[in-house]
């Protein structure tokens, strides 16, 4: 089975295209991995990310359809998003079934601001060829504004989290917005943090999904994992359980 990443390179593993090919290969899936951009970043500072041209993008998006069967795609980091447009678009063409979703890295955990510029028009280009998003708060109110939840499911035609991890509080609360049906998954806040529970968290919704899990047991069941993740160690950078296929 596999499964593709389409991100940006983090030199320190944490978060983008390697973190994904880690978690990809802990839940049993093979990861394939397309770069969009390569950043100047570490675990707690992030300097600048040089974009990778969409025409390259392009090639690599190619070479491995027509060499693989490619069902379930996640992508994170790209330079705006008409990139993203671009991509969702091209994929689709290329196998209409596949599953796609999408992590919108809007701003670095380490405060850098990627300076996306948000149009209505290409966001519901995007949404219409994605089967979720996943953005915390600050992302929702970036991308949708004050809009609810509930009612992005019905404009924008795809599933939604909205996660909790950036919120206070003792509780997290993951909040799934699918059809008419509202999930909310909860976990007791770990006092450890880590680079990258983003990229973890939507990457193993992916893998959960690959493995025939319906969409609130991905999300359930990637939570769970991203808690294992968070306190594998004190360092802001987590360790991969690679027992995960046999728990799950």
């Amino acid at each position: 089975m596999k499964a593709l990443s389409i991100a940006g390179f983090d030199p320190s593993s944490g978060a983008g295209i390697t973190s994904d090919i880690k978690t990809f290969e802990a839940h049993g899936v093979y990861g394939l991995g397309v770069c969009t951009g390569v950043t100047v970043q570490n675990d707690i500072k992030f300097q600048y990310v040089n974009w990778i041209d969409k025409s390259i993008i392009h090639q690599q998006i190619h070479i491995l359809f027509e060499r693989f069967s490619i069902d379930y795609v996640k992508i994170g980091l790209a330079e705006n998003l008409e990139t993203i447009a671009y991509i969702t678009a091209q994929i689709k063409q290329l196998n209409p079934n596949t599953c796609i979703v999408w992590d919108p890295i809007l701003k670095a955990s380490a405060g850098f601001d990627f300076g996306h510029k948000i149009r209505t028009d290409i966001l519901r280009q995007i949404c219409q060829h994605i089967y979720l998003i996943t953005p915390n708060t600050e992302e929702f109110q970036m991308l949708f504004g004050q809009a609810l939840p509930q009612n992005i499911v019905k404009e924008y035609t795809c599933n939604l989290l909205l996660k909790g991890g950036h919120t206070t509080g003792q509780t997290v609360v993951d909040s799934l917005f699918m059809n008419q049906e509202i999930y909310h998954i909860k976990q007791s806040r770990s006092k450890r943090d880590k680079h990258g529970t983003g990229c973890v968290l939507s990457t193993t919704i992916l893998t959960h999904l690959a493995r025939g899990k319906s969409l609130p047991d991905a999300c359930r069941a990637a939570q769970d994992y991203v808690v294992r993740f968070i306190n594998s160690n004190d360092s802001l950078l987590g360790y991969h359980d690679y027992t995960a296929t046999k728990q799950t």
